[in-house]
């Protein structure tokens, strides 16, 4: 039995700390600092500076009150200062003429509410984002369903994103916008294969139409002359997910899963993800979890390096997003439960990301909230 309880725990470490039986009220701050550099820019063709930081608050708060509903709102703000994004207003000399990219800010708000019925859960969520070159509105319905005593669960989400593009071009200019819709199906079902072990199968599907380039994105042709990406106007993705968590004993539990990723504009990856999760013997409930992440991916049939896509090509991006990369993600998470009136919770998790290409990122975030 501890086993298993300490193995349902580490489940669900990952997401914020629920409400107590006699409290209604729950507040989390979460914050995360980005940083990247690398030379391969699609701002500029495939090549130049990528760089970029992000500052990242986020306030979510839930309430359970004495009724079957509950309700949860996230409000988050992200800035972003980008020497990448900025290329995009210089001249035909490549003087920088407005700093007016190098930042800008996305404001988001999500919000949810769930009935439970029986063994069932079904919940609602809308959800809107904004900044200065996109705004999206999003709407999902969700359900989930308990049964073998508990030791299974059925879930189904469909999110429906209409999001609006604004067309600034590979000069900077307005060209006015487009229209982008986005919908997304997951199908998942979790098992308790044993008091030691929890396994986790997922089927995600989506579906996206519309205006689906970037437009200040630039692709250098084979004769040197620079355009604009070009792109289907229609995507599916699809993604299937097999996670298993693992408690060797009380004081270590091993969180791992496999996904394998295709699309119909020919990407097809393959990430493995490892967290071994150490109680270090202080505290009530402290842990330690080193992070390792490898991810591998075919290129897209339309990605191009620099200087070899023929202009009679029908689509082409040097978008290294879309092209062909091995990556891995390595870092350390603690987590431990506070008895202090600031935070019932600390969670920090510091990574490194590195990429083909000299692609490198470094994120740090933490979370901490309190219950009433």
């Amino acid at each position: 039995m501890l086993l298993r309880t300490a193995l349902l725990a580490l489940t669900a470490i990952s997401l914020l700390p629920g409400l107590a039986q006699d409290e209604k009220w729950r507040v989390d701050f979460l914050g995360s600092y980005y940083d990247q550099d690398g030379e391969r820019s699609p701002v500029t063709g495939g090549i130049g500076t990528e760089e970029l930081q992000t500052i990242g608050p986020v306030i979510v708060l839930n309430y359970q009150g004495d009724s079957p509903w509950s309700y949860t709102t996230t409000l988050g703000v992200d800035n972003i200062t980008s020497a990448s994004t900025d290329n995009i207003d210089l001249d035909a000399a490549g003087v920088n003429v407005s700093g007016a990219s190098r930042q800008d800010n996305r404001v988001f708000i999500n919000s949810g509410a769930t009935r439970k019925v029986g063994n069932q859960n079904w919940g609602v969520n809308l959800g809107f984002s904004k900044e200065y070159d996109y705004r999206s509105i999003s709407a999902g319905l969700n359900w989930s369903m308990d049964f073998n005593q508990k030791n299974s669960t059925l879930g189904v989400a469909l999110n429906r994103y209409q999001d609006e593009v604004t067309l600034y071009d590979i000069f900077g200019v307005d060209q006015g916008t487009d229209d982008r819709e986005t919908t997304d199906i997951t199908l998942s079902l979790s098992q308790v294969l044993s008091p030691r072990a929890i396994a986790v199968f997922e089927v995600f599907v989506s579906d996206q139409s519309g205006f689906l380039s970037t437009p200040f994105h630039e692709v250098i042709l084979d004769d040197g002359a620079i355009t604009t990406e070009r792109l289907p106007d229609a995507r599916t993705r699809t993604a299937v997910k097999v996670g298993l968590n693992y408690a060797f004993s009380n004081n270590l539990i091993l969180r791992s899963y496999l996904r394998h990723y295709d699309d119909d504009w020919g990407i097809a990856a393959q990430t493995l993800e490892l967290e071994p999760h150490f109680r270090l013997p202080y505290g009530e409930d402290t842990w330690i979890y080193p992070i390792f992440r490898f991810h591998t991916q075919d290129a897209s049939d339309y990605w191009v390096l620099p200087n070899q896509a023929p202009a009679s090509q029908d689509f082409y991006t040097a978008d290294w997003d879309l092209g062909e990369f091995d990556s891995q993600k390595y870092g350390i998470g603690f987590r431990t439960k506070l008895a202090s009136r600031l935070s019932d919770f600390l969670d920090v998790r510091v990574t490194r990301y590195t990429r083909d290409g000299d692609f490198s990122s470094f994120n740090v975030a933490f979370g901490l909230g309190w219950s009433w």
